[in-house]
């Protein structure tokens, strides 16, 4: 079952505040997912947007990927379970499990 791990939160630089995930299996040979709610704006709905990127989350392509999606819900796990059917586990142990 493909899984996700929370690497990393609260990382700046984005239109709001987001998170880094490993994930197995990668997508499109990445194994770090960057996920941030963009909050609504001038009257349009917010949107999760989801990022490939590396482990140091680096990201070399910003269009938004799998599992992006409009709303006012910053649902993280949600957003992995669009993406690639991830589910949340705690620990690497966990991992591919």
């Amino acid at each position: 079952m493909p899984t996700a791990l929370q690497v990393a939160d609260g990382l700046g630089g984005w239109a709001g505040p987001a998170t880094l995930y490993r994930v197995d299996p990668p997508i499109e040979g990445k194994d770090h997912l960057l996920l941030f709610h963009q909050p609504p704006m001038y009257g349009q709905v917010g949107q999760m947007v989801v990022l490939l990127a590396d482990e140091d989350a680096q990201v070399k392509d910003s269009r938004p990927t799998h599992g992006t999606h409009a709303t006012n819900d910053p649902n993280h796990p949600f957003t992995l379970q669009m993406a690639g059917g991830y589910r949340l586990v705690d620990s690497v142990d966990e991992m591919g499990a």
